[in-house]
């Protein structure tokens, strides 16, 4: 099978990171290339171990020469739509990553945001397959969405190794609680700011943020001088060995108000670290508060009773999320269910 996947950039940002694990698995026995769009200052790139072209809105690529272009993000689907007219046997995919009015609401605000979902509602109307994330994401984008072939195909990174926590539990006094923010840096829509205000009743933890610090950690650090907890919330910065950051956090907190699928939080449980999740319908889709633990939105108190409930490190509850992310969200796994996209495709 020969597979084009158009990304914005070479960034390294959750959809392109999904795309360089597909990418990975994939050209062991399929034919792929890569093309994008610009390259970022002062971002980490992700290489490619198949060829990639970088191309503008107008290029034409030979679109025939592929079974499957599958795009990911605004400005690929854009390029689809714009060139359908040159686009004859080939089949066209494109991943929805987020709750799209939720997200772009946060990001640009309502007003921006409602043109931008219905320019993205249009760019995507002339694909054959919309993929989400999630069976929720599926009913929330049939709603209103134009194109209503829409399946879902849960994400998946790497089966990883277990690793040692890095911490001599007889001298640490202070019970870390670790929060890993988006690769495009720390905003309000993760949440950390609910974090912050249930420290003043949590005495003894402190908490780690990793994240390219923005105009969002400015308003965290104001919180917590607000809140006289500033002493313990540490920022750390963007994190590349995201391995050793886990193994040194005793617990994680997982906070976001909007979420289309966590590859934080797999990496969390795949390194067998407890986590409390807000209970929104991704993670509820995902785990059971057999294997998690969940707080309500905005409800610090119960985000507090989460973080302590957590805290007793519970093995069976973290060995039974580590049983579900290697059932389900592996990369082989994600690969697999898109290989099934693109068949049945392939075969319409």
């Amino acid at each position: 099978m020969k597979i084009a996947y158009i990304v914005p950039s070479l960034a390294n940002s959750g959809p392109v990171k999904v795309v360089h694990q597909l990418v990975k698995m994939l050209s062991k026995e399929h034919t792929i290339d890569v093309y994008y769009f610009n390259v970022p200052a002062n971002r980490e790139l992700l290489i490619f171990d198949v060829p990639t072209y970088c191309i503008s809105l107008f290029d034409k690529i030979k679109f025939d020469k592929y079974d499957i272009v599958h795009t990911h993000g605004l400005k690929p689907d854009a390029y689809i739509w714009w060139h359908q007219n040159d686009i004859h046997t080939t089949k066209t995919v494109t991943t929805l990553h987020n709750y799209v009015k939720e997200d772009l609401a946060f990001n640009y605000g309502k007003i921006k945001s409602f043109f931008l979902v219905k320019l993205w509602n249009l760019m995507t109307s002339r694909h054959d397959q919309v993929v989400t994330l999630s069976q929720d994401a599926v009913e929330y984008y049939r709603k209103f969405w134009r194109n209503k072939n829409i399946t879902y195909v849960y994400n998946g990174i790497p089966q990883a190794e277990s690793i040692v926590t890095k911490k001599d539990r007889n001298n640490q006094e202070m019970i870390k609680i670790g929060a890993i923010a988006s690769a495009g840096g720390i905003n309000r829509r993760k949440g950390i700011d609910q974090v912050v205000k249930a420290l003043p009743e949590l005495p003894a933890y402190t908490f780690y943020i990793v994240g390219k610090e923005t105009e969002e950690s400015n308003n965290l650090k104001k919180l917590a001088d607000q809140l006289k907890v500033l002493d313990r919330v540490k920022f750390l910065g963007y994190h590349s060995d995201i391995k050793t950051f886990i193994s040194e956090m005793d617990l994680f907190v997982v906070s976001p108000r909007s979420e289309g699928f966590s590859l934080a939080l797999q990496e969390i449980v795949r390194y067998k670290k407890p986590v409390v999740c807000s209970d929104i319908p991704i993670f509820r889709e995902l785990f059971t508060d057999k294997e998690v633990r969940f707080f309500t939105l905005e409800d610090i108190q119960s985000l507090i009773s989460a973080i302590k409930d957590v805290s007793s490190h519970n093995e069976a509850m973290i060995n039974r999320a580590y049983e579900k992310f290697v059932a389900n969200y592996t990369t082989e796994k994600m690969a697999e269910n898109y290989l099934k996209v693109y068949n049945m495709l392939m075969k319409v």
